[in-house]
């Protein structure tokens, strides 16, 4: 496996692009000036925040919520990469040091790449709330089959 090891990361963010049920999901990270896509599925980006916002909770790391605000309100709308993207989520792992730093580390889920940096518990607060708010904003849930409605219609095969 070819590990990429970007060091501190300058931005990390995570976006959609498209219309709920057709939307793409990618993370995005600058280090040293550098930007890197990495295209991922809805529970991927669900996964991260959840199990990285556990991590946090459970280390005992402080967190500093002014410093977590300013990153959210700052710019963070990620940049379209059209098909550009360094590759396909396949697995993700994230850990803390004993710093407070947390590594991240993404594989390709086709072949033998893969991403790793490092982001202050701030940065990667601001991105599980992200990722957060658009995992809620994707298409409404059916009360009867628990499936997603399309916006075009719904089928559910438990009133069917």
């Amino acid at each position: 496996m070819a590990m990429n090891n970007l060091g501190p990361a300058e931005w990390f963010v995570v976006g959609a692009i498209g219309p709920p049920g057709k939307r793409r999901f990618y993370f995005q990270v600058v280090a040293d000036g550098n930007r890197h896509s990495l295209l991922a599925e809805k529970q991927q980006v669900e996964a991260l925040a959840s199990q990285g916002w556990r991590s946090l909770q459970r280390s005992g790391v402080e967190v500093d919520a002014t410093a977590v605000e300013s990153i959210l309100s700052s710019d963070l709308e990620i940049d379209d990469p059209a098909g550009g993207e360094d590759f396909r989520v396949g697995t993700i792992n994230v850990g803390i040091r004993p710093s407070g730093l947390m590594n991240i580390s993404f594989e390709s889920d086709r072949d033998e790449q893969g991403l790793m940096f490092m982001v202050s518990p701030e940065q990667f607060r601001a991105m599980a709330l992200l990722a957060r708010r658009l995992v809620r904003a994707g298409r409404p849930i059916c009360p009867w089959c628990r499936l997603p409605k399309n916006p075009d219609g719904h089928e559910c095969p438990a009133r069917n």
